[in-house]
């Protein structure tokens, strides 16, 4: 393997003897290498010698002496593996002369404790999977980011005083050729100098009216101009990659974007209340990982438990969710429950991995759910199969909603001079931080008192027993005439006199037709969850990365609160995806600010003292949320000219990105991961002026940025880290064990090194006293405060949690109410409201969006794209869903036309329409769920898992056209295979819409046309039915460099000069995605508790209620591009001997059978 540019060969050897600087050289670059062969050879090993007899003779065992040799350690130490998989398992590094020589488990898990005295149990262990257990492979890999990097082109154009970037200046300093640039070593200091400058040029090019009329000669539009408010700091973004995952390094990332109000005090000489900061980039929702319905239903982010919670259910339902290889240290937790009697259900297109551990397997239609669990929700009203004190209780089926406009009926339309009910010392406002303000605006609902046989008013404490003790009973079932306070009258229904109408749509025969799922099992399915207790429902990716994944989550929530399966031991509906949940560092009038006093302190006035006290750290957020989605769209919002309507703009002001300028991101691939990655850098990146990375290793992110940062992997912090995860109750905080391998640093630190020039080039103090602790190396006082101010850790000392007060050191159970943790435990047991407008679970949303999308009620919605039917069509006939086409036409084409389309149709109309992409060959679904051989791209050149990834790994790459050792694939079924003349092993191209992928404006003459268009293997798997592809997620993509590689190289590997290997030839999985901007996503007007303070907002928050990416909403044509067999010719070997599926030879057959089993 060639060295890496940025990394010198290192000097030569003596006699076979290895420095340790060499041994780290060796064993990453050259570990497939003869140099390594030779160096590293086992010289005491011989050949074993035969014997005929071991009772009379016992065999040599010499041998044990290398093996033992080979596991001897004379060190460990403790670290966190924290990537976003959310388990944050504590590895112990065994080392020999300062040098990892493996990973194991800790084995102490069941010793976690409490302030109180709560412990876990042993049941957690064994907290390890073979990512951990290769993690050093990166450390010590070839890929490792050894110093700072400045692109070539960059530092020239800097050099030249950052002139406007006309076309030839683009061209000139190649930002419109960044991945075909070079790329220069550079010091820490001059770095961080260039960039401040840089900022600070960005910061005064774009702001005023004179940075206003440069970005609208450039065709920004005008509501994205004005968002600004004048400041240019709002063009800069960052992104803390999924920060949990590091407090204080990733999250860190924020509380620099904060301090840039001090930037923009410089540059617009404005006041401290007027000064703007950047944009700060979301995680969850733009990896898509959010459940997005989640807080149409209960008003919160998420709901998940923490996984032992799993045992108690009875009834354990997987919904496009698998638990099996993406929960994988967690997921014994459900499968234990085979063993105590519950049932598993799994609802997925594939039979999969999952599907191995059910009672049944449901398959569905890809992207159809929705209607199963409105078919489910039917069965179990129809048949009288619902707990009806819970259902009038805690749910808005009881409430009154009028037949005129859709909304529901509130108090003070009926009842002359009514005046709010809610108590001032109840718990929306004392415990839930609901405002004056914002109670003026949801005003009080009306349900029909049995009791009194007429309306009465409900404010939203009244739930549970709260209702019970005000004497009312609401009745269910019913239509009525009322009397308006202006003298009108108007028709008002219940909700579940609506909802039975509702779905008349969704009968057992049309849902079995509508999903492809076997009529029995879901009326098997219906009845298992009427009759058990509890039930748990887990959906996931493969729900919330399709379009109209919001529906698909609303739905699986009616059965639930049909049947009252939540705030119980093992009961609820729950979304597992990433380590999402900074709310875990949960802010409260009690306790402070919390997270966000970590990310949002004022910049103007920070804390300078060590032992402030948690009320004396003032928050003063001055940047503001952004979707990446938007910069991923073409940095546009979401604007249609609309036949009906004319010019409309569906991204509401809570959301509105700005144009980008300069993009900052740490601990993610951003580029690489980017839905529809190579639109973004053909058509977007050319315009953004600095763009840097801050990672360990070299990535396709790094060779199209400007700067390149070298943090320090987990296992070589300097400094303490924290974290906790959303699936396990277990508060982590730790160092490294190991000295830095290269000239790296800690995430914070490199943050602080920006900030900190940013105060030599303003000459401002307060940049550096932002990050005071972190420059006087005393980050634990950040800790500290965080952990005062958070209501799960108040009450913690630092120090005791690292001497092992509570545990390992450096290890805590987080402090929440029960244990496990149980989602809306309050809400059950203390009768307080959900965190929505009517404190009540919601299965109807009045919001104008929701009506105007045709989605008041919860319906099924056709795809946008990845349908065989007409686009974005609504299945209904119900009269009260009247949704707003804006006059497009059903034969519309462009992506945002079909977005925002809204038509609606009853199934016999809907399955005769026709998806012109279908008509045109684009006929597979595509699924691309995560690997359990990487986190997103994470270990993706780790030549193990390359190996162990697919088909075709192989360690001596034979045939020389693999990327690597291992060679990414698609699955496919067999009959569709011979249909389209493929074999197993084949190359072969896949193809979505070709108007706007692999990027817009694609053309075969272009050669990054070839560059990005998606190549890979096929193989042949009959779990998948005939219309349904898969390829995993998220692996290294093709890039420029890595195309020559393959054409320069001797060895034909995609391996680039600068240390970047691809997982693909051509191409990548992003190649068939594109960024999709939902009307429902971008409300100002939902109304839902915040993130990580105990309060309530309406509209937009990133991570909450804001774009889903969806790389599932595609369909893709599939051609050959090469024979499977060596060097392009014939057939690949291990497909014709008889093993693949539809070619079994009479031995595969008979082991298929179980003719093997004896």
């Amino acid at each position: 393997m060639t060295a890496p540019a940025h990394s010198p060969v290192p000097e030569s050897t003596e006699r076979g003897i290895l420095s340790r600087r060499n041994f780290l050289y060796l064993s990453g670059v050259a570990a497939a290498s003869a140099l390594a062969a030779h160096y590293l050879r086992p010289r005491h090993l011989a050949p074993a010698r035969a014997i005929a007899n071991p009772l009379a003779h016992y065999p040599d065992r010499g041998w044990e002496e290398s093996y033992r040799d080979q596991y001897k350690y004379d060190g460990t130490f403790s670290w966190v593996c924290a990537p976003n998989d959310t388990h944050n398992c504590r590895v112990l590094a065994h080392t020999r002369n300062g040098v990892i020589v493996r990973m194991g488990d800790q084995y102490d898990v069941g010793t976690y404790a409490d302030l109180y005295g709560n412990k876990a149990t042993s049941s957690w262990g064994i907290r390890q999977c073979a990512k951990g257990y290769t993690f050093h492979r990166i450390v010590y890999g070839a890929f490792r980011l050894k110093h700072p990097i400045v692109r070539a082109g960059w530092r020239r154009w800097a050099e030249a005083g950052f002139p406007d970037l006309t076309p030839e200046l683009r061209r000139l300093y190649r930002f419109d050729d960044r991945g075909s640039d070079s790329f220069e070593k550079i010091s820490w200091d001059d770095a961080n100098r260039l960039i401040a400058r840089s900022l600070h040029s960005i910061a005064r090019r774009y702001s005023g009216e004179e940075g206003a009329a440069r970005l609208r000669s450039e065709g920004y539009p005008e509501e994205m101009i004005q968002d600004m408010g004048g400041a240019g700091t709002r063009t800069i973004k960052m992104r803390g990659g999924m920060g949990l995952l590091g407090v204080m390094g990733k999250y860190g990332m924020y509380r620099l974007c904060n301090s840039l109000a001090l930037l923009d005090q410089h540059v617009r000489g404005v006041s401290e209340q007027e000064a703007r900061a950047g944009r700060i980039w979301s995680n969850y929702t733009w990896h898509g990982d959010q459940a997005p319905g989640h807080p149409w239903v209960h008003g919160l982010q998420n709901s998940e438990t923490d996984f032992n919670d799993l045992r108690s259910s009875k009834l354990i339902v997987m919904n496009g969710k698998n638990l099996v290889e993406n929960k994988m240290t967690e997921a014994h937790w459900f499968i234990e429950c085979m063993e105590r009697g519950a049932k598993i259900v799994v609802i997925a297109p594939e039979y999969g991995a999952p599907s191995t551990k059910a009672d049944y397997w449901i398959p569905v239609r890809p992207a159809t759910d929705a209607a199963l669990w409105l078919g489910v929700a039917r069965l179990l009203i129809d048949r009288n199969w619902y707990d009806a004190p819970f259902v009038k209780s805690f749910t808005d089926l009881p409430l009154l909603i009028r037949s005129d406009n859709l909304r529901r009926l509130r108090a003070h339309e009926i009842f002359p001079d009514y005046r709010g009910r809610l108590p001032k010392d109840g718990p929306s406002f004392r415990v839930q931080g609901l405002t004056d303000e914002q109670y003026a605006k949801l005003g009080d609902f009306v349900v029909w008192d049995e009791k009194t046989g007429g309306p009465v008013a409900l404010h939203r404490d009244l739930v549970g027993e709260r209702m019970t003790a005000a004497g009312i009973e609401p009745a269910l079932d019913g239509v009525w005439t009322v009397k308006l306070v202006d003298g009108t009258s108007v028709e008002v229904h219940t909700l579940w006199s609506m909802y039975r109408r509702h779905l008349e749509d969704y009968d057992l025969d049309t849902v079995a037709e509508v999903t492809a799922a076997p009529r029995e099992l879901i009326e098997r399915l219906a009845h298992d969850i009427a009759t058990t207790k509890p039930v748990s429902i887990h959906q996931g990716e493969g729900i919330n990365h399709w379009f109209h994944g919001t529906e698909a989550n609303r739905a699986a929530y009616l059965p639930i609160m049909l049947t009252g399966n939540i705030g119980r031991p093992g009961a609820g509906c729950h979304g597992w995806a990433g380590n999402y949940k900074s709310a875990l560092f949960q802010g409260s009038k009690e306790t402070g600010y919390g997270f966000k006093g970590w990310v949002g302190e004022d910049p103007f006035h920070p804390n300078l003292d060590p032992d402030a006290k948690p009320h004396d750290i003032h928050a003063n957020v001055r940047f503001k949320d952004e979707e990446p989605a938007y910069w991923n769209h073409g940095d546009i919002p979401l604007i249609v000219d609309t036949p009906k309507e004319g010019r409309k703009c569906f991204t509401g002001k809570s959301h509105m990105p700005t144009p980008t300028r300069a993009i900052f991101f740490t601990n993610v691939n951003l580029i690489n991961n980017a839905k529809w990655c190579y639109g973004v850098i053909k058509n977007v990146n050319p315009k953004v002026e600095l763009i840097v990375s801050i990672d360990i290793q070299m990535t396709a992110s790094v060779q199209f940025a400007d700067f390149a940062l070298p943090a320090n992997s987990w296992v070589e912090f300097e400094d303490l880290e924290i974290t906790a995860s959303c699936s396990n109750p277990f508060l982590q905080i730790w160092k490294g064990g190991i000295r830095p391998l290269y000239d790296s640093r800690d995430d914070l630190a490199i943050l602080a090194g920006i900030a900190n020039a940013l105060g030599d080039e303003t000459k401002d103090s307060r940049f550096r006293d932002y990050f005071k602790f972190e420059n006087e190396k005393r980050r634990s006082v950040y800790i500290q405060r965080l952990l005062d101010s958070s209501t799960t850790t108040a009450g913690y000392r630092l120090d005791d949690i690292m001497a092992g007060k509570y545990g390992p050191p450096g290890a805590a159970l987080l402090l929440f109410r029960t244990y496990p943790r149980i989602p809306f435990y309050e809400q059950i047991h203390d009768s307080d409201p959900f965190h929505t407008d009517t404190g009540r679970l919601h299965a109807y949303s009045d919001d104008p969006t929701a009506i105007d999308c045709g989605e008041n009620f919860i319906v099924h919605r056709e795809g946008p794209e990845a349908t065989p039917y007409l686009p974005n069509a609504i299945l209904s006939s119900n009269p009260w869903v009247r949704p707003n086409d804006y006059g497009i036409p059903l034969d519309a084409r462009h992506w945002d036309d079909r977005t925002v389309r809204n038509v609606k149709l009853p199934w016999a109309e809907l399955k005769q329409s026709k998806n012109f992409l279908w008509d045109e060959g684009y006929q597979f679904y595509c699924l691309t769920p995560k690997s359990r051989h990487r986190v997103h791209s994470t270990w993706s050149n780790v030549d193990w898992h390359q190996i162990w990834d697919s088909n075709f790994g192989d360690p001596y790459r034979l045939d020389r056209r693999l990327a690597g050792v291992g060679e990414h694939q698609i699955h496919l079924n067999p009959a569709a295979a011979r249909d389209l003349g493929l074999r197993d092993g084949d190359y072969v191209y896949v193809d979505a819409n070709p108007a706007d992928r692999p990027y817009y404006g694609a053309t075969p003459a272009d050669p990054f046309y070839r560059i990005s268009r998606c190549m890979l293997r096929v193989t042949l798997n009959a779990a998948y039915p005939y219309h349904i592809v898969m390829m995993k997620h998220g692996t290294f993509i093709a890039t420029p460099k890595t195309v020559a590689a393959q054409q320069q190289r001797a060895d034909g590997m995609a391996l680039s000069d600068d240390g970047y290997m691809a997982n693909f030839r051509f191409g990548s999985q992003q190649s068939i995605t594109r960024n999709w901007h939902m009307p429902m996503h971008q409300t100002d007007t939902l109304f839902h508790k915040s993130k990580a303070f105990m309060s309530f907002l309406f509209g937009g928050e990133a991570d909450n209620h804001a774009v889903n990416t969806v790389p599932k909403e595609c369909l893709v044509r599939i051609v050959k591009a090469e024979d499977g067999g060596p060097g392009g010719r014939g057939v690949w070997q291990p497909g014709a001997e008889g093993m693949s599926p539809a070619g079994e030879n009479d031995t595969m057959l008979r082991y298929l059978s179980g003719g093997f089993s004896t």
